[in-house]
């Protein structure tokens, strides 16, 4: 909790600035704040599936029902645990992935080329 906390603290004040009038970040802002040590496990454990399950399907095409069914899983993770995800909303976090290094690096850690590979998908996704 700590580790999370100061992330939060870390990037509240850039995230406010960029996201603060929205309605998903207010929506994010009251779910979070009720989230235990056990929650936060629970949804860093689901997100690290997904993004190992979407690397694993990297030799895929993007378009692939495997990889668009993954995509779908993550949108809804982001629903279910942060904001309701538009499709307008999760294609911009597509391009956030590749154009912000944390993001990329974050991802990338699952597999080298995943952030890039995932925003592909998402575009795919999105034009359903």
């Amino acid at each position: 909790m700590i580790e999370i906390n100061d992330l939060k603290k870390k990037y509240k004040k850039e995230a406010e600035e960029r996201w603060g009038d929205t309605p998903a970040y207010k929506e994010s802002e009251e779910k979070t704040s009720k989230y235990s040590k056990g929650d936060w496990d629970k949804i860093k454990k689901e997100a690290a599936s997904i993004f190992i399950s979407l690397a694993i399907n990297m030799p895929k095409s993007p378009k692939s029902r495997e990889v668009q069914e993954l995509i779908d899983t993550w949108k809804n993770h982001i629903s279910k645990y942060y904001y309701n995800c538009s499709n307008e909303i999760f294609y911009e976090l597509g391009q956030v992935y590749i154009s912000d290094e944390r993001f990329k690096n974050y991802i990338d850690q699952y597999g080298e080329g995943l952030a890039e590979f995932m925003k592909e998908a998402i575009k795919e996704y999105c034009k359903k």
